[in-house]
């Protein structure tokens, strides 16, 4: 383990853990910021009773005062991580004028979370938690202190980047659900008006690509056949309830009535009259 202090408070320890064999270990963060970024190997962590699966590509960060246990079953081969941990005094003394470090950690919204960097910062990661082990060695080199300094900023800032473009991610899936259930509302409460993938592209700020996309990714069909289907359902309610189906298409946002009965006669098999007669038949049944 490396331990760094200096007069100017930017002190960390970093830690290179190679488990060859089964093991585990419990981690405290204390006061500090703990930050795993593992290079081989499969684990879990053990954290507040959640468990969080870990191997090469995840990043695993703790705030102050987190706690957690590192498990190897071994049955992945070798394990290998690199801990570095930081104090909030660090942070500030890396941070500059338009970049409070101390603070962006902690606008991000987790006690404890495991992430997966993409691959170009978690490659530039794992070079910088390299070196961070290996500054010991390059203390009477020139620029030193100015060097460590970089490394541990350069590390630092990619770890947040990392942590920004997962809650990006999480929002933005959330988003896509959200943006459907308001969809599927929408066309709910507007089944008798003109309803096109132009209109919802207004009505929700999204592109009709995006909405057309996702809906059939969640729902296996597209939105046109979603509206129809909508519409002719409510055909169905409205000719069981006895509207005369002159009636009924005119109520249900289909444009005409040749537009109606093909779609309603390629849905059902039969047309709107015929399901008519056998509404009553079985309504005398």
């Amino acid at each position: 383990m490396h331990k760094k202090e200096s007069p100017n408070l930017l002190n960390f320890t970093v830690e290179r853990i190679l488990w060859q064999e089964p093991n585990q270990r419990a981690f405290s963060s204390g006061g500090c910021y703990a930050l795993f970024l593992f290079l081989r190997g499969v684990a879990i962590f053990h954290c507040s009773g959640v468990l969080m699966p870990v191997n090469q590509e995840t990043m695993v960060i703790f705030k102050p005062g987190e706690a957690g246990t590192l498990v190897n079953a071994g049955a992945h081969g070798t394990l290998e991580c690199i801990c570095v941990q930081l104090s909030a005094a660090t942070l500030q003394e890396l941070s500059d004028e338009e970049t409070d470090l101390a603070r962006a950690f902690d606008a991000v919204p987790f006690r404890q979370i495991a992430v997966r960097p993409d691959n170009e910062i978690y490659m530039l990661l794992k070079n910088l938690a390299r070196k961070l082990c290996v500054l010991p060695r390059e203390k009477n080199s020139f620029g030193a202190s100015l060097f460590e300094h970089g490394v541990l900023q350069m590390f630092v800032v990619l770890v947040l980047r990392a942590c920004i473009q997962a809650e990006r991610h999480k929002a933005q899936v959330s988003r896509h659900h959200l943006m459907l259930d308001e969809v599927f509302l929408f066309i709910q409460a507007h089944l008798t008006e003109e309803l096109t993938l132009e209109r919802l592209e207004k009505e929700f700020f999204v592109s009709r690509e995006h909405i057309a996309r996702e809906f059939k990714r969640q729902t296996g069909q597209t939105v046109h056949r979603y509206i129809v289907k909508a519409r002719l359902d409510r055909c169905c309610t409205l000719i069981e309830q006895g509207l005369p189906i002159t009636e009924v298409y005119k109520t249900s946002g289909f444009g005409g009535y040749n537009h109606f009965f093909r779609a309603f006669k390629k849905e059902y098999g039969m047309t709107p009259k015929a399901y008519f007669s056998t509404t009553r038949q079985d309504a005398r049944g």
